[in-house]
């Protein structure tokens, strides 16, 4: 049982490092930066808006999972400056061809939506919040984790453990596994 345990925890970890390594942007001298980056609210998605953010709250994926889908603006909504941490199983750690790392966190049941966007494309966000988003990229694995990021509610179009609401931690300022 044990030899078990070990095999699947040292899988785990080659996948992880694959997957690290994958992910990593791969920018050709020909190449724009921005054709890789997003479009759709990509200013608030990556804190390239610069908004000031209020204090971390602790709380679950079921709270933030029912809150009401809004009307969606250009701009950050208000509930979208606050900083939440929750505590949940990431079920798949995935690249996007947008640069982003795409998390689906799991709570009891409940899922959602974390996000960690390519450092090639938070240019214009401040520099405490790009050093942030890069430390939990590199940290992003497949574990029990804490995960910390800001609000955003993004449009339904079927992504992988989306929510119901839309809503998503995106992005990530920390990332912490727990076992």
């Amino acid at each position: 049982m044990r030899s078990r345990l070990i095999a699947a925890v040292t899988l785990l970890g080659i996948t992880v490092l694959a997957l690290r390594i994958a992910i990593q942007p791969a920018v050709s001298s020909g190449t724009s930066q921005a054709a890789t980056c997003g479009v759709e609210r990509w200013n608030v998605k990556t804190l390239q808006d610069r908004p000031v953010l209020l204090p971390m709250y602790r709380t679950t994926i079921t709270y933030l999972v029912t809150r009401p889908a809004p009307r969606f603006p250009t701009r950050r909504l208000p509930f979208e400056r606050r900083i939440f941490q929750v505590v949940a199983n990431v079920m798949l750690v995935r690249p996007e061809a947008d640069g982003d790392l795409h998390l689906v966190l799991d709570q009891q049941g409940r899922q959602m939506i974390a996000e960690s966007p390519s450092p090639a494309c938070t240019a214009r966000a401040f520099p405490k919040r790009r050093a942030q988003m890069a430390s939990a990229r590199k940290a992003a694995a497949l574990c029990r984790a804490r995960v910390t990021g800001v609000a955003f509610f993004d449009f339904n179009h079927g992504q992988t453990g989306v929510a119901a609401n839309a809503i998503e931690l995106h992005p990530i300022l920390a990332f912490r596994c727990l076992n």
